[in-house]
């Protein structure tokens, strides 16, 4: 038993006191083993302080309290057998044989599992050394120090062989029907928990044992308990049943009053034990009533084991297992269960998380993760997601205008975090998307969490270092119908890209000073045409395919297909001078965009690329210039040979002065690096002629031609037709 410190005495008292009470605890029949004379008059079938004191030693504990009372047991001895006036010596043995008896229950306690082996927690896979130590080597010790001590003061061999008998078979039923309730009491999980409420436990079940045994001593030729006795199979199963349905506070009064009436029912065969095998018998019978309590607890704990798995699995599904946060099937709960439903609902999006995990490993991202959900927990609880994303319910039932404001602290905490590994400090960069919430279920939830991941994307997308708002109309509004439709326009031109379904469009690059050209010069475009015949123009596909990932893929299809068509259309190749395919930068770094063409990620390798390109007679040139500073950080980088100025620009350069300036800006930065320079979405004569006037050499645009597709354009007119039908 567990002791505070320097209340110690406390436990003692208790203890001493309860072993007191237990020793009134007597199932009496008449003893006449093997017809000793001197054995004649009333003995007991149950020593229960025996029982206790061996379940107050296997729960560990201050070794004080156990000594304490089997010195008071002592005591309690001496005072009823003062009557008898016993020698002094006899008395000088019996306490020697008490203090090896308290050895003995201790080293007893350690082999069936005690606290020096690990935990108070009894098992099943600990009952069968429980049952070997408990219901066996212990009596059989106690026992054997006791023949010893009459042994030696001159008893004759079968009065202590009777004695020993008795006192085994007594100390065996003690710890049958203490030992066994106490200890799967005081280690019941919800108990251990509320101390008040164990020591309530305990207590009641203490004193129901002894008021039960109390009854069935005034009352002991009542029939029902012979009745008992005789269907103990049948209550056995009752017994069974309880075990599996009741607390442990309720099921455990009733199995030690169980075993009482059944030790009871043998008192009229303990009492006609006369011979060897009418003693065995009973030891069988005592054995049984015994080990069917075994069995009962046995299954109890079977049920506790299962329960307590149950709620572990639980518990492992309604959290990350690598961090231990609430995870999605948590967040579902919550909000099924939750009364009220919060204000508004946001979804954290954390970059460096995956580069972490690469960096330093696994245990640092699930530190990582742990320490930010520390961060958020005062404010809102964190379900996360995978990934570094979190969905955020702000805690208490607030207005919108509250809970938005923790929002927002929670934002700027994750921005001041630092992260310490090994001496390295380390940072995430959060972006947060809140949706209000005004409907309640699961439909709701969906609703509310796409529409708070969407504004967390589009604050990725953005740089927004401050809380983005969603506000959707009721019941799936125009902004998530617009996203749904982004997202199967996106799948259904990846399909098309996979199942080969490329159209090759090309549009003219022509010469504004007006010099004759030796052949077309353009650029490839492309269309996709999706299985049901409808052509998909680029501003439905690209930005989505680039968004996901899969631009390398569309350019590998391009590149393939323009290289098919060169190859079945040999008549083209003499009419074209130049032809351009615009790449993006993802797909020049990408896997399988090296894998498809040799060129790999690289800086100094995709330098080498660049050149043997240039010195097979390629060019290359820069597109969309003007629209990010990182232009000129590739200027300096990548070997090209011609600027093209972003045509979001040049069609408004003539309404709009500031873009007339980044496009002269563009033009001399052109010239200082002695670059062509190439202008987009030229639409008018006019807008032609000044670019011109500019010193701009080539222009691209509905002025000079619509993109067509490549055979109407490039093949002679006798075989564009069948072309195009094939």
């Amino acid at each position: 038993m567990v002791s505070r410190r320097r209340a110690w005495w406390v436990d003692a008292c208790v203890v001493s006191f309860a072993c007191w009470l237990l020793q009134g605890v007597s199932v009496d029949y008449s003893a006449r083993f093997f017809h000793h004379a001197a054995l004649s008059g009333d003995a007991s079938l149950v020593h229960a302080h025996a029982g206790l004191l061996l379940g107050v030693a296997l729960l560990g504990g201050d070794r004080r309290v156990l000594a304490t009372a089997f010195f008071t047991s002592f005591l309690h001895w001496w005072w009823r057998a003062r009557l008898q006036a016993p020698p002094e010596s006899y008395v000088a043995g019996f306490a020697v044989a008490m203090v090896l008896q308290w050895r003995w229950t201790e080293l007893c306690a350690r082999w069936a599992g005690g606290p020096l082996r690990g935990g108070h927690r009894l098992k099943v896979s600990g009952m069968f050394r429980y049952a070997l130590v408990g219901l066996f080597l212990f009596p059989t010790g106690w026992t054997l120090l006791s023949a010893a001590v009459a042994w030696t003061h001159g008893e004759p061999f079968a009065a202590v062989a009777n004695t020993s008998a008795q006192l085994w078979l007594a100390k065996h039923v003690g710890v049958g029907a203490v030992t066994l309730p106490f200890r799967l009491l005081w280690t019941d999980d919800l108990l251990r928990r509320a101390m008040r409420r164990r020591w309530v436990a305990v207590v009641t079940w203490l004193c129901a044992s002894v008021l039960a045994a109390h009854v069935l001593q005034a009352w002991p030729s009542w029939r029902w308990v012979e009745l008992v006795y005789d269907y103990r199979a049948l209550a056995g199963v009752l017994l069974g049943i309880a075990m599996l349905l009741w607390r442990v506070e309720y099921s455990m009064p009733l199995l030690t009053s169980m075993h009482l009436i059944l030790l009871h029912g043998l008192t009229d065969q303990a009492g006609q034990a006369a011979s060897p095998s009418q003693v065995v018998g009973l030891l069988a019978h005592l054995v049984e009533c015994n080990f069917m309590v075994m069995i009962l607890a046995v299954l109890f704990l079977l049920n506790r084991e299962r329960k307590h798995r149950y709620h572990h699995l639980r518990a492992m599904c309604r959290h990350d297992a690598s961090s231990g946060l609430d995870n999605a099937h948590a967040l579902r709960e919550a909000w099924r269960t939750s009364p009220t439903r919060p204000a508004v609902l946001g979804f954290l999006s954390l970059d460096q998380v995956e580069r972490v995990l690469g960096s330093y490993g696994w245990r640092a991202q699930s530190q990582l993760l742990r320490e930010i959900g520390r961060e958020m927990v005062p404010l809102a609880r964190p379900y996360h997601m995978g990934g570094g994303k979190f969905v955020l319910l702000p805690l208490g039932a607030e207005q919108a205008g509250a809970s938005a404001g923790k929002m927002e602290e929670i934002l700027r905490r994750l921005q001041a975090f630092v992260f310490q590994w090994h001496g390295a400090q380390l940072r995430v960069s959060p972006y947060l998307g809140v949706a209000p919430c005004d409907r309640v279920g699961v439909e709701a939830l969906d609703e509310c969490l796409a529409n708070a991941c969407d504004a967390a994307l589009r604050a990725r997308e953005a740089g927004e270092h401050n809380p983005l708002p969603c506000e959707p109309s009721p019941s799936g509004g125009p902004d998530a119908q617009a996203r749904r439709h982004r997202l199967v326009a996106a799948a259904e031109a990846l399909a098309c890209v996979h199942a080969g379904r490329v159209e090759l469009y090309v549009q003219p690059i022509v010469a504004l000073a007006g010099q004759p050209s030796a052949g077309f010069q353009g650029e490839v475009l492309c269309r996709l045409r999706t299985a049901q015949g409808r052509l998909l123009f680029p501003n439905e596909f690209i930005a989505d395919l680039e968004a996901g990932g899969h631009a390398s893929e569309l350019d590998i299809a391009v590149i393939e297909c323009l290289f098919q068509w060169l190859r079945t259309h040999p008549l083209a190749i003499p009419g074209v001078a130049r032809l351009g395919i615009n790449l993006s930068g993802k797909s020049v770094a990408s896997a399988p965009f090296r894998a498809r063409t040799a060129v790999i990620a690289s800086q100094e390798p995709a330098l080498r690329l660049f050149h043997d390109l240039r010195a097979r007679g390629c060019s290359l040139s820069l597109d969309d210039f003007g629209s990010g500073m990182q232009n000129f950080e590739r200027l300096r980088q990548v070997p090209v040979d011609s600027l093209k100025i972003d045509g979001q620009f040049v069609r408004n350069m003539q309404s709009q002065s500031r873009d007339l300036e980044i496009v002269r800006a563009a033009i001399a930065v052109a010239d200082a690096h002695g670059l062509t320079t190439v202008a987009e979405y030229v639409e008018s004569a006019s807008l032609a002629e000044q670019l011109r006037g500019m010193g701009v050499r080539w222009g691209q645009g509905y002025h000079f031609g619509r993109p067509e597709p490549i055979a109407a354009r490039l093949l002679p007119a006798a075989v564009a037709p069948a072309a195009a039908a094939q």
